[in-house]
Parts: structure tokens; sequence; C-alpha cells
């Protein structure tokens, strides 16, 4: 059955990040309420998901997780579509870090989300206030809770697209992949390499891309207001 091999991957993320099976099992009755509509009753829920009527209820006043976007990685992100990744000046008028961490993110001090970029590793502040872009995107720590919340919108997002596809006549997303076995460690390493260096270009033409377009958009105060989420995957093991 499809779910089958769904659900194996999400039991071996469930088992990594120690999560106990009553705990999932009411992880996976409030997101059959998501999923279903929060805006339905409660008959109907109960109705459409096989939920009891308590505890669709009890579920219903749990506040609701607000999503927010990774400012690390909007930053970074916006570094190289508008300035092509080069230094900037820490203070004073744009181009400079300070203006463009308050263009992507006004809650929080530029000086904090600096701080964090250079402990991951992704920019260096030289003494005279210059601040270097040491690689092209935000890499999070591993087994942080940022890479666990980039695993979930990735994820998240590539299965929405799949089911999409699944239930619609003419598919409107693109999701392909392709797939060999029997294949040597090297050749898997090369075929790698080149799929690293040829997504990331891409990767990198669409963020500049879709840069220009939303600041068009923002300055014609387009009313139709969507997200996007473009990636991709490289994955590979041992076959027995």
């Amino acid at each position: 059955m499809i779910l089958d091999r769904l659900l194996v991957p999400v039991a071996k993320l469930f088992l990594s990040l120690r999560v106990p099976f009553p705990q999932a099992a009411e992880m996976l009755k409030r997101a059959y309420i998501d999923a279903a509509g929060r805006d339905l009753t409660d008959s109907r829920l109960s109705l459409l998901t096989g939920l009891q009527r308590r505890d669709i209820g009890r579920l219903r006043s749990e506040p609701v997780r607000e999503d927010r976007p990774d400012p690390l990685a909007r930053i970074v992100a916006r570094w190289v579509a508008d300035h092509d990744g080069a230094p900037l000046l820490r203070r004073g008028p744009a181009p400079s870090f300070d203006s463009l961490a308050a263009s992507v993110f006004k809650d929080v001090h530029p000086k904090s989300l600096l701080d964090q970029l250079v402990e991951a590793g992704t920019a260096a502040l030289a003494d005279t206030g210059e601040i270097t872009l040491l690689r092209r995107f935000h890499k999070p720590e591993t087994g942080s809770d940022e890479q666990r919340d980039y695993l979930a919108r990735n994820v998240g997002d590539h299965l929405l697209a799949a089911i999409a596809n699944l239930e619609a006549e003419k598919p409107p997303f693109f999701e392909r992949a392709v797939h060999y076995n029997r294949l040597s460690a090297a050749s898997i390493a090369r075929l790698e390499g080149r799929y690293r260096e040829r997504q990331a270009q891409l990767l990198e033409e669409i963020n500049t891309l879709a840069a220009e377009l939303q600041n068009a958009d923002l300055a014609d105060d387009a009313r139709h207001i969507g997200r996007f989420r473009a990636g991709g995957y490289f994955y590979s093991e041992d076959q027995k």
C-alpha cells in the first residue's frame, strides 16, 4: 500500500526525535483536524476523521503554532539576490547588513541575526566592520530546532505537491526524479557532485528572479498573495 512506504520514513523520524508512539498518535489526531479544516463543526470533523468529539474539542482548544519563516535563510537569500553576496558594512544606509536585516525581519535586532550567522559559519565579521558571506546559503546546525523546522517545511511542501499531482486530472506541479541501482560508491559520488553543482546554480537563479519579482509585486501593490518553494534532494543507500 502507498501509505506503508510513506509511514516507515515518518516512523524513523519519530524514533530519531525520540517521540514515543502515544505522543505520535496524539500529533496525528491534531494533523487530521488541521487537514480536514478547523472551520468545520465538531460533528462534521468526527464524521470525516473518525475521531471522537471529545478529542476534537480538546485539540481545538490547544493554541495553533505560529508559522514563521527562518530569518537567517531569508537574509542570506536576499544578500545573494540583491548584492550578489558581496561584502557589506555592518552599519549605515543601504547597502549595509543592518539595512538588509531590517528589510527582511523587523522584530529581531540585526546584531542578534549577525551573531547567529557568524556562529553558524555562514558569515564572518572583520575588525573593520565589514561582513563577508562565507557561503551563499545558510546551513542550520546539525540536530538543531532550526534544521528540524527546515526539514518539516521542505518535506511537507514536497508531499503536498505530490498529493496535488495525485488528485488532479492534470498534474499542476513539477515533480520528477531520476533513479538507478547497481552503482558503485564512486559512481554515486560522481553523480551527487554533478547534481549538487547544477542544483545550486539553478536555485540561485530562481532566488534572484524571485527577489526581483517580489520587489515588483510589492511596488505594484499586487493583491494576490501567494508563496512557493522549489528545491531538490539527492538520496543514496547501500543495497543488500
